[in-house]
């Protein structure tokens, strides 16, 4: 009877140890993770603008996982057309969240890409056609 209750007493104390040993776990990648995010901040330059889009080049506001985004810039790259990108997932924190809020002024559905045009127009999605007018218009042409 002693030997059965000193191995249910190690039994029990060695699943105690393994249940910390693995809470400790869980939360070590979670502080790694927060780490990353306070160290995952974008380019400034492209905040400021990106909060206050007034450009002569029309402003993507994208994500770097997004296939629509990535077709808006082939476009605009096979168009030779100059362009700024700002990436809102190279943001984090305060920073994710204004640009979040300043896309949403132009789209309230928050989606990507969003582009502000020279002239204002704002364009959302994927939308060759649209792409081709606006940049007509704001070279001065008529599509």
């Amino acid at each position: 009877m002693e030997i059965e209750t000193g191995i249910l007493f190690f039994g029990g104390a060695a699943l105690c140890v393994l249940i910390a040993v693995l809470l400790l776990k869980r939360k070590r990648p979670s502080e790694k993770s927060e780490q990353a995010e306070e160290e995952l901040q974008g380019d400034q330059a492209l905040y400021e603008l990106g909060m206050n889009p007034i450009s002569d080049k029309p402003i993507l506001y994208s994500l770097t996982t997004c296939p629509h985004c990535k077709n808006t810039r082939s476009f605009l790259d096979a168009e030779h057309v100059p362009y700024i990108s700002i990436f809102l997932d190279e943001y984090a924190g305060q920073q994710r969240t204004d640009l979040m809020e300043k896309v949403r002024t132009y789209n309230p559905r928050g989606s990507f890409p969003t582009i502000i045009m020279p002239n204002g127009k704002v364009i959302v999605g994927y939308r060759k056609q649209l792409l081709q007018e606006a940049l007509a218009h704001v070279a001065g042409r008529t599509a």
